[in-house]
C-alpha cells in the first residue's frame, strides 16, 4: 500500500521539533506549538518567555501499546521512569515529556510548551526508549527529573549517537568503532568515519545509514546483521516510526523488518532537502530546509 503524503502550513520555518507518539512539537522564532500526529494545530497554552530553542526532545508519558516507541512489542507499556518521581498524567489533548535547549541551558517543558524548570548545560537533547539525554561536545548527561541531570558520560570525540534508554550508542572522530553497546564493534570494515550518516535504534536493532544502504547491529547480542540495500546513503536522518525504520534526504525511504518487506522509496517532490524528520505513530513528519511547512506521510 502507498504511503500517504499530505502537506500542511506552518506559521514560520521550524527549527527543532520532537515527537512523543501521540503530540508533535515545532519550534520556530516565535515559540513552541503542538499539532496531533495528523497535523491538527492544538490550542496554544502559556508558553512563558523562552530564548530561540535549538533542540527539542520528547518522550510518552504513559503509553498503552507501542505508540512510537522504538523496537517496543505489542502491548508494551512504557513508562519513563527517571522524568519524575510520580505518574505523568495523561491529559486528551496533549501528552508526554518535552524538553529543549537554548543558550547553553536545558529547559524542561510542560506539554503545552510552558517552561517547567531549567538546568545549566549546552548542547542539544536527543530522545530515545523513553528517555531524554543532553549531549554536548563529547560529553553526555540523561536528564533525571526536573532541573536534575545525570553524571557526565565521557564520550571522546563524539561523531554520531542514538539514544537507547539508558544507553548511548556512539562513534567517534578518532577512530571507527562503535560504543555503547554490548560490546565495541570495528565499523572500518562496514562504514568509516565520515562514510556514516544517520543512526536511529528501530525493531531491536540500531541502524546507521552508510554508502550504499544501512549498517544493521542487533541491540540484544551487539552482532552486527545483514546489510540492507538501499536507493541513498549516507542519508542524513533516520526515524522509527512504530517499528518501521525510515531514512531521508531528498526522497525518503522506510523498511519494516519485523514483517519482512522490502525497502520502499517514498518520493517527496521537495526542492530543498529535508532539514528533520521526526517520527509521530504511524505518521512521519518531514520539514523541508528554510520552508514554513511539513510534510506528513502515514505509514
Amino acid at each position: 500500500m502507498d504511503a500517504a503524503l499530505t502537506r500542511i502550513d506552518l506559521p514560520a520555518p521550524v527549527r527543532a521539533a520532537a515527537s512523543d507518539g501521540v503530540t508533535v512539537w515545532c519550534a520556530d522564532a516565535h515559540g513552541v506549538r503542538a499539532y496531533t500526529a495528523a497535523g491538527t494545530p492544538l490550542p496554544p497554552g502559556e508558553a512563558g518567555a523562552l530564548p530561540r530553542l535549538r533542540s527539542l526532545a520528547a518522550v510518552p508519558g504513559t503509553v498503552a501499546g507501542t505508540a512510537g516507541v522504538p523496537g517496543t512489542l505489542a502491548e508494551t507499556v512504557v513508562v519513563p521512569r527517571t522524568l519524575a518521581t510520580a505518574p505523568i498524567p495523561v491529559p486528551q489533548a496533549l501528552s508526554g515529556t518535552l524538553a529543549a535547549t537554548a543558550k547553553g541551558r536545558v529547559h524542561w517543558l510542560a506539554p503545552d510548551g510552558a517552561p517547567v524548570a531549567t538546568a545549566r548545560c549546552p548542547g542539544r537533547v536527543l530522545a530515545g526508549g523513553g528517555e531524554i539525554w543532553a549531549v554536548s561536545g563529547a560529553r553526555a548527561r540523561r536528564l533525571t527529573g526536573p532541573g536534575t541531570l545525570g553524571p557526565p558520560v565521557e564520550l571522546p570525540g563524539l561523531a554520531a549517537c542514538a539514544v537507547e534508554g539508558e544507553r548511548l550508542w556512539w562513534t567517534s572522530l578518532h577512530d571507527d568503532v562503535l560504543r555503547g553497546g554490548p560490546r565495541d564493534i570495528d565499523l572500518g570494515g562496514l562504514g568509516r568515519c565520515g562514510e556514516r550518516g544517520g543512526m536511529a535504534v528501530c525493531a531491536g536493532a540500531l541502524w546507521i545509514s552508510v554508502t550504499g544502504g544501512l549498517l544493521r547491529i542487533s541491540t540484544w547480542s551487539g552482532e552486527p546483521g545483514r546489510f540492507v540495500a538501499a536507493p541513498a546513503g549516507p542519508v542524513p536522518f533516520l526515524a522509527c516510526a512504530n517499528g518501521t525504520l525510515v531514512g531521508g534526504g531528498r526522497e525518503l525511504f522506510t523498511l519494516d523488518p519485523a514483517a519482512g518487506a522490502p525497502l520502499r522509496v517514498i518520493p517527496l517532490g521537495l526542492d530543498a532537502p529535508v532539514a528533520r524528520l521526526v517520527a509521530a505513530g504511524k505518521h512521519v513528519w518531514a520539514f523541508p530546509a528554510r520552508a514554513a511547512h511539513a510534510l506528513i506521510i502515514t505509514l
